[in-house]
Parts: structure tokens; sequence; C-alpha cells
């Protein structure tokens, strides 16, 4: 089975609540720590976010609902366009 081309121009999935904390927590962690590996990194960072208090999840959670609400129209816009693009030809 052939995989199929993804289209460059297609909107990019919204990333996950967990991987907004990620990023935000990461670089402090790297320079504590400088020789800690990726995988050292991450299993500090899931500590911290299995110890986060809901309030702080539930900010991560909101800008990935609103992200993925912002998702959702560029892909129904993307769609419609493609569509228009294949009934013309």
């Amino acid at each position: 089975k052939r995989k199929k081309k993804k289209d460059p121009n297609e909107p990019q999935k919204p990333v996950s609540a967990y991987a907004l904390f990620f990023r935000d927590t990461q670089a402090a962690i790297k320079g504590q720590n400088p020789s800690a590996s990726f995988g050292e990194v991450s299993k500090i960072v899931a500590a911290m976010w299995d110890g986060l208090d809901p309030d702080h999840k539930n900010g991560y959670k909101k800008k990935t609902e609103m992200a993925k609400k912002e998702y959702l129209k560029q892909l129904a816009a993307y769609r419609a366009s493609q569509v228009s693009l294949v009934s013309n030809e």
C-alpha cells in the first residue's frame, strides 16, 4: 500500500495540551541540566505535568481547544477550496 502524499498547503493539526506545556518547560529544564538527554528531559517534564495543579492544566487545555477550533475552520476552508479546484477541472 502506498502512503498518500501530504499537501503542504493543508493546515497542520494543533498540538496537545501536554505538548504546549512541554514546549514551555523544556528550555528551562535543559538550561538547568545541560547534559540531560532528551529522554531524561521528557521524564522530568512528564513528572511535572502529572504534578501540575488543575488550574494550570486547564489553561493549556483551553489553548488547545481554541487551536482546535481554528484548525477546523481552516481545514473546512481548505477542503472547500480543494473541492472547487476539482470541480473546475
